[in-house]
């Protein structure tokens, strides 16, 4: 696990506060093995927002799925931007 995707496991385990931060992996499904619920999801997007400098749209929040998928999205567009 590199310094981004550990990073994103702590951001994730600081919205989702009933779930150990061992427990979450990168394969970790956020809404279905995390129990991540809608409201959650949106306090994660405006913590990656404002960690990572990004504008994450609704549209693309649906494509993500896993911790994994977290970390490839700020991956990608942060050499983007």
């Amino acid at each position: 696990m590199d310094d981004l995707e550990k990073r994103v496991v702590d951001l994730v385990a600081e919205v989702l506060v009933d779930v150990k931060k061992e427990n979450i992996q990168l394969n970790s499904k956020i809404m279905e093995d995390l129990g991540a619920e809608s409201l959650d999801i949106y306090d994660m997007i405006a913590l990656l927002e404002d960690e990572f400098s990004l504008e994450i749209t609704d549209e693309q929040v649906e494509k993500i799925q896993t911790v994994q998928d977290v970390a490839d999205f700020i991956r990608e567009h942060r050499k983007a931007s």
